[in-house]
């Protein structure tokens, strides 16, 4: 009996995937340094994937003079300012998110070889780094700075791994959480100490776009792998999702648990824990206001509460499972990201069964750019009792901040309540850690520029607050009730 050959038993693939593509590389993992920038027209954009034959880019809300799709457009690939790839281009899809545009493109007449690619990458970061071997880039005060910091992060290392290897050498086992915790408390310590100095450090660089590109690429060539080593660090840097805060990133801090593979890489995650702490209590501020507003609506109507950015929508599941049935309520909650929406219908959908019907939620998957535009889905939604968005507005710029805060504005039934959230400017925001390591990048602010947005408003009143760490400051916009007393 003649055997089958190994050849003849292979499958080929099935359904849509008989369609072969050819496999896209994600830029952060073919280029894990520094990806190159892809320049299409005045703008340079960051390169998000490429395959042999297109890529797709990110750029910003506020880039103008983009492609249509179907137009043809001169593309380079840029590494330090150096080109090493050019071509022609077809934009074949643009996709609007909340704070980005994703645009796909298709090359016209001509491929990419990855080997050389690879190669031009390399030797125009060695041409720029050999050019760029100047200390005047960097100030001084501000390389000292990284080396004290990175000085201690080794001090903690060297004493867990020295009392590791004297453990098992004594034949006793290594406690890792006993350790942990006694290290803990002096690493925050010292930590702020420093986050503080370099918040100090780089709030004039910022006003410079070279010494601010120059400094961030110090720090992440210094700190950013060290820190990295924690779990946070290394999502909120590398950006799976093309954005920083993602809503895995919040689920981080909302469990506050240890993470990471060895005790030092969960103190470098503690560290992040304690960064952007502030999450959790704004959160927590916004979980009261939806209490008090439940309860001020009195079970007659259900309350109406919209939350833009809602991510996994932490506050709703954890109100709902505090307040079993204790009124009605409709949440809507909007996000871009599906996996979000997903995440928070599967986390308060216990508590809605659990209250016979007295909550409900609904999740719509809108961009920022349809949010913005007149006939959208929020417009079919009815007039809302309290609305808030308390992790989107900072990253946008003032105009478009505005703008947006008169569209929620507008949404608002009378007598109710819209609740803004954005970084606040104060020596100890978060601007060291979050732009100088993690390349995340926002718009800090403080009273006045807040109390800007509510200007031109019919409000009956309008305050900002700022939470337990005073990393953010909220802004409180009422509107006018039908009947004023």
């Amino acid at each position: 009996m003649k055997a089958t050959s190994a050849y003849e038993e292979l499958k080929g693939a099935t359904g849509q995937e008989v369609r072969f593509r050819a496999p896209r590389h994600d830029a952060r993992k073919l280029f894990p340094q520094t990806p190159p920038g892809v320049r299409m027209g005045s703008g340079l954009y960051p390169l998000r994937n490429i395959s042999v034959g297109g890529l797709a880019l990110t750029c910003g809300q506020e880039a103008a003079d983009l492609p249509a799709v179907g137009e043809t457009v001169r593309l380079t690939l840029q590494q330090s300012g150096l080109p090493i790839f050019e071509t022609e281009a077809k934009v074949c899809r643009r996709e609007d998110n909340v704070l980005s545009y994703t645009i796909a493109l298709r090359f016209v007449n001509a491929f990419v070889e990855f080997e050389k690619l690879l190669s031009r990458n390399a030797q125009a970061q060695i041409a720029a780094n050999t050019q760029n071997a100047n200390p005047a880039l960097v100030r001084g005060d501000y390389r000292m700075f990284c080396a004290d910091v990175l000085a201690m992060l080794r001090s903690h290392k060297t004493v867990l791994n020295q009392t590791s290897a004297a453990a098992r050498e004594a034949g006793y086992v290594f406690d890792p959480d006993s350790c942990y915790d006694a290290s803990e408390a002096r690493l925050i310590q010292q930590w702020r100490a420093l986050w503080l100095a370099g918040n100090e450090l780089v709030r004039d660089i910022t006003h410079s776009a070279d010494l601010l590109r120059a400094t961030k690429e110090y720090t992440e060539l210094v700190l950013t792998p060290e820190l990295c080593l924690g779990p946070i660090w290394e999502r909120a840097y590398f950006k799976p999702l093309g954005y920083p805060g993602d809503f895995e990133v919040m689920n981080y801090l909302y469990s506050g648990q240890r993470a990471g593979t060895d005790t030092y890489a969960m103190l470098m995650h503690r560290l992040g824990l304690e960064c952007a702490h502030c999450v959790v209590t704004r959160m927590e501020v916004v979980q009261t206001r939806i209490a008090q507003t439940v309860e001020a609506i009195g079970g007659a109507r259900p309350a109406r509460i919209l939350s833009l950015g809602c991510g996994p929508a932490r506050e709703v599941e954890l109100y709902l499972a505090a307040n079993p049935g204790s009124g009605r309520v409709e949440f809507t909650l909007v996000d871009q990201e599906e996996k979000a929406l997903l995440q928070a219908n599967e986390k308060t959908y216990p508590h809605i069964l659990r209250g016979n019907g007295r909550a409900q939620v609904q999740c719509l998957n809108l961009s920022f750019t349809e949010i913005l535009r007149a006939g959208s889905d929020l417009d079919k939604v009815a007039p809302q009792d309290l609305i808030y968005s308390v992790g989107l507005l900072d990253y946008l710029n003032n105009r478009r901040a505005m703008a947006l805060t008169r569209r929620l504005y507008n949404a608002l039934a009378p007598g109710g309540l819209l609740i803004i959230g954005n970084m606040n400017d104060t020596a100890m925001s978060t601007i060291w850690p979050m732009e100088m390591v993690t390349d995340w990048s926002l718009n800090y602010r403080d009273e006045a520029k807040m109390l800007s947005w509510a200007q031109g408003l019919a409000a009956s009143m309008a305050w900002t607050e700022v939470e337990s760490t005073g990393h953010v400051r909220l802004l409180f916009i009422r509107k006018q009730p039908l009947h004023p007393d």
